[in-house]
């Protein structure tokens, strides 16, 4: 039933999201945002290699040119984290209302922008979610807010030649393109590429491949999905756990992927059904992801 698919790594985690692959020091950056941590895993050693403890919730991570600091989003913060020292240095703060508000999560585009959504923090249990917004982070700590018609916005990426943009949003159970124009940081003319509605799961953390294709982890769904660059589902693949949180290409080829999950707020009837949530899979994707960008600081 599983094909293609072994358990990398049993990380434990609570809310673990927005996996991030450094071919510099081969090793998968995630973070773990219920328990406020930012984590590393070896995949010579196959082994965790560090743990950092963020002030607030972090939404998602990011590389810089520097393999010893990593962009972060934790809170409505932006800092950069010294991996070496373990010092985080303020960059800038997003403008949301907070505690309510909170970084979720974002990616570097191939400027060395920083695009992070944010959402109603899920400690406060709303019955609906509402006011999700998406901004551009500069290296210059300059926050541009991009658009605001969002309830949970999520994963997010590029297409191969970085003229399209995606990114899911989760409770509304849409995956959205835009035209994306990389020079002026710019996004446009917004359609609903998929409808999540039709199916088991919400769309949660996603990566795109070579060919253009989007593979989107499916929260409460036990699968993730690929979809073709126009709109159709090409394959569904089960996966052990109820709730897959994100997907990220990795390794020497750039052929596998990287599944985490979550275990947040499970009961003892949740566990005994996926056992193995809060750990982090691995898959052969039979093709080819895109290297991450680099945050320019």
């Amino acid at each position: 039933m599983f094909e293609n698919l072994d358990l990398l790594h049993q990380a434990n985690a609570t809310l673990a999201e927005g996996p991030v692959w450094d071919d510099r020091l081969a090793c998968i950056y995630w973070v773990d945002i219920r328990r406020c941590r930012i984590a590393r895993f070896e995949t010579a050693s196959m082994s965790q290699t560090g743990i950092w403890i963020t002030p607030n919730r972090p939404g998602c991570i990011g590389l810089t040119d520097d393999p010893g600091v990593l962009v972060v989003c934790h809170g409505a913060d932006v800092s950069l984290l010294n991996t070496r020292s373990g010092t985080l240095a303020p960059l800038a703060r997003l403008p949301i209302e907070t505690p309510r508000y909170r970084a979720n999560d974002g990616r570097v585009d191939c400027a060395g922008r920083l695009w992070v959504g944010t959402m109603i923090d899920d400690i406060h249990a709303p019955d609906s979610f509402s006011g999700g917004q998406l901004f551009a982070v500069g290296g210059d700590g300059s926050v541009t807010a991009t658009d605001e018609d969002f309830e949970l916005p999520n994963g997010m990426g590029w297409s191969p030649d970085q003229t399209t943009f995606y990114i899911n949003d989760t409770t509304a159970a849409k995956t959205y393109r835009y035209d994306f124009d990389a020079k002026a940081g710019r996004i446009s003319n917004r359609a609903v590429l998929y409808d999540h509605s039709g199916g088991e799961g919400f769309p949660d953390g996603l990566s795109i491949d070579c060919e253009g294709n989007i593979w989107s982890a499916q929260w409460d769904g036990w699968n993730v999905r690929k979809i073709s660059p126009s709109g159709e589902l090409l394959q569904e693949i089960p996966m052990p756990v109820r709730r897959p949180s994100s997907a990220a290409f990795f390794g020497e080829g750039m052929d596998q992927i990287v599944i985490t999950s979550a275990a947040v707020d499970f009961t003892s009837d949740d566990f005994i059904k996926s056992p193995d949530a809060g750990s982090l899979f691995a898959m052969a994707a039979e093709t080819q992801g895109l290297p991450e960008h680099r945050f320019s600081s």
